[in-house]
């Protein structure tokens, strides 16, 4: 299996499932996708390739083993603090519960750590609406379990693993009540649609990463419909959107790529 017929299976198989083959790194996915095609008793690129055009659910296969699922509590420091001095305050204040989406929340890190900041905010507060959803099952249901090695708390202040975390063995679950705030679905944002209206959404290092520039403006389109007036949406700190998608958004923190939904849109 040379590297020119991985590059020609990734340059025919990738865009028509909606993601962009030079958002990858090769070595990683080459692993992930090796493993797929010997569990499915295929040996060479070209036979793996005709399956998944022809296949559903073997595309399905593909997209969620193509999903990153590697993050950490409070990924983005300077993000959380934006959304802990700024933008929660702001959705508090309308004394309503608050509906806040993390959309490819892969194992669970980001949805838990907004539910931390919310309950770390001073004064009498609304209920938190959390969805967290992903398109790997497999991140889903790690998510749910809510424990993680002690890496993924590296950026966790000892106060708040005191107060949000139990100690078990080598790994820390988060406590129960913590838990509870989440609701976990599957979701691929591609194919399903908006799952609701919020106040805030973090779509990071996901869409805006790997889905292609039509797959984007899609997205875009979707998560903009999904906003409350004003509502707040959250890249990854490298990700842009397109002038197209852009015109429904105003840039309201730009270091830390906070978007805010234009009035009208």
């Amino acid at each position: 299996m040379s590297s020119d017929e991985f590059e020609a299976f990734l340059s025919e198989v990738l865009p028509p499932i909606g993601l962009s083959p030079s958002a990858y790194r090769r070595r990683n996915i080459k692993r992930r996708i090796v493993r797929r095609m010997e569990s499915a008793g295929i040996h060479d690129f070209p036979r793996y390739r005709d399956l998944v055009r022809r296949d559903p659910a073997e595309q399905a296969i593909l997209r969620s083993l193509l999903v990153v699922t590697i993050s950490r509590f409070f990924r983005n420091k300077t993000v959380f603090q934006v959304l802990f001095r700024e933008v929660l305050p702001r959705l508090a204040s309308k004394g309503m519960p608050a509906a806040v989406w993390s959309a490819g929340c892969a194992a669970g890190e980001e949805p838990y750590s907004l539910c931390i900041a919310w309950e770390e905010l001073p004064g009498k507060k609304p209920r938190l609406r959390l969805l967290a959803t992903d398109i790997d099952p497999v991140s889903l249901e790690r998510a749910a379990s809510g424990s993680y090695p002690e890496s993924s708390l590296r950026e966790v202040p000892d106060a708040l693993r005191r107060k949000y975390f139990e100690r078990e063995g080598e790994s820390y679950r988060v406590r129960e009540e913590v838990r509870r705030s989440v609701s976990f679905r599957k979701l691929d944002m591609l194919r399903d649609g908006s799952p609701g209206r919020f106040g805030l959404i973090l779509c990071r290092n996901a869409a805006f990463t790997y889905f292609g520039p039509d797959q984007r403006l899609s997205v875009a389109a979707m998560l903009g419909a999904s906003l409350e007036e004003g509502g707040y949406l959250v890249l990854g700190r490298t990700e842009t959107l397109s002038k197209e998608a852009a015109d429904l958004f105003e840039l309201a923190f730009p270091a830390e790529r906070i978007y805010r939904l234009r009035a009208g849109s």
